[in-house]
C-alpha cells in the first residue's frame, strides 16, 4: 500500500475574492491532475479557510504526510516565522507533525516559488498576449 499524500497550498489572502480564488484553482489544477493525492487551500488572513482550518480538513483523509507549499513569489516574514509558527514546524528542520486520527502525520514546508523558469515562461506569455 502507497503512502497517501497532502498538499497544502498556502496563500496570503485577500478582501477581494479573486486573489483567493486564483490560490483555490491552484490547488485544484494540481488535485485535477494529481488525483492520488489529496489537495487543500488555506489562507494567512483576511480569507478562510484559514490555515489551521485548512490543515485540520485533511483529518479523515487517510494522509500519512502534508506538504504546505507557500503560493507566495518571494520570502518574506510569513514565509520564515508566520506559517512555520502555524503549522509549529522545527526551526532547524523545517519539518512537524500533527496528531490526527489518533496517528502522528507529518508536515514537511515547501519554499515559495522563487525565479523559476516556469515563471519567467508565464511572465513572457502575458506580455506576449498584450502585444
Amino acid at each position: 500500500m502507497s503512502e497517501k499524500i497532502g498538499i497544502l497550498a498556502i496563500g496570503h489572502g485577500s478582501r477581494l475574492p479573486y486573489n483567493n480564488q486564483v490560490v483555490t484553482e491552484i490547488a485544484d489544477m494540481i488535485a485535477k491532475k494529481h488525483p492520488e493525492y489529496v489537495v487543500k487551500a488555506g489562507f494567512m488572513e483576511m480569507s478562510t479557510p484559514s490555515v489551521e482550518e485548512a490543515l485540520l480538513s485533511f483529518e479523515d483523509t487517510g494522509v500519512s504526510k502534508i506538504v504546505a507549499v507557500p503560493v507566495f513569489l518571494a520570502s518574506g516574514v510569513h514565509i520564515t516565522k508566520d506559517i512555520p509558527g502555524i503549522l509549529k514546524l522545527d526551526p532547524e528542520t523545517n519539518q512537524g507533525s500533527i496528531q490526527m486520527n489518533g496517528r502522528q502525520v507529518r508536515i514537511l514546508y515547501g519554499k515559495p516559488l522563487g525565479s523559476d523558469e516556469l515563471i519567467a515562461d508565464l511572465i513572457f506569455k502575458r506580455a506576449q498576449e498584450v502585444l
